[in-house]
């Protein structure tokens, strides 16, 4: 991934800047995902498994962050699959 292109993290934080007017961590993150509809909360699994995938390993602190938060967000998924939601 080239430095041009910002990953999930980047995305997110400039989206929240925009509607909300303040960055958000992963912890809003998560909290927000949780709203999320079944098909809205995979689709974003999928994407960011698809930037796991193609992330160059240069920058091992961004994708340490990036791979935690995916795997918070997964846990949060199958959590809500489970209780019907």
């Amino acid at each position: 991934m080239s430095d041009e292109s910002p990953d999930f993290l980047e995305r997110t934080a400039s989206i929240a800047k925009n509607w909300t007017g303040e960055e958000w961590g992963p912890d809003k993150i998560i909290e927000e995902f949780q709203l999320y509809g079944h098909s809205r909360r995979s689709t974003t699994l999928d994407d960011m498994d698809k930037q796991l995938r193609e992330m160059e390993p240069s920058n091992l602190r961004r994708y340490a962050q990036l791979n935690a938060l995916r795997r918070d967000l997964d846990r949060v998924h199958h959590a809500l699959r489970k209780a019907g939601r």
